[in-house]
């Protein structure tokens, strides 16, 4: 049975979070100011697509939204104090695989679909002057 103080908690995330997005709009933060997409650009698309039925293209837009969300899962369901460790070691896991894929994808997709430029970007709009 989840506490007062727990609950207290995960709407107090579901408030910064919606005021981030008013704040931010839809769109990434980091490609907004940099132009260059971050390790999680498209993750929503992917969703969108997986939610869908279409895996290839939910695949093609981001590969790591289903062990993001089964490392998501695990997080939520166990027990912190008990396997930190373990949940430790699956979090570097995660962030390295995260990684990796981030750089294979600026290398050989970048600045194709879905991994563009955005011209009109704060950094884009200084170089361009």
């Amino acid at each position: 049975m989840p506490t007062a103080k727990k609950i207290g908690k995960t709407l107090g995330a579901i408030v910064v979070l919606l005021l981030f997005v008013l704040l931010v709009g839809t769109y990434c933060p980091i490609q907004k100011v940099l132009g260059i997409p971050c390790p999680g650009c498209n993750m929503t698309t992917s969703l969108y697509y997986m939610l869908q039925g279409d895996l290839s293209t939910s695949l093609m837009y981001h590969a790591m939204l289903i062990p993001t969300g089964v490392f998501a899962l695990l997080i939520g369901f166990c027990k912190w104090k008990k396997k930190r460790k373990w949940i430790q070691r699956l979090l570097w896991m995660w962030i390295g695989c995260m990684i990796v894929y981030y750089i294979y994808r600026m290398i050989f997709i970048f600045p194709e679909i879905p991994m563009v430029y955005d011209s009109s970007s704060l950094l884009g709009y200084f170089l361009n002057r």
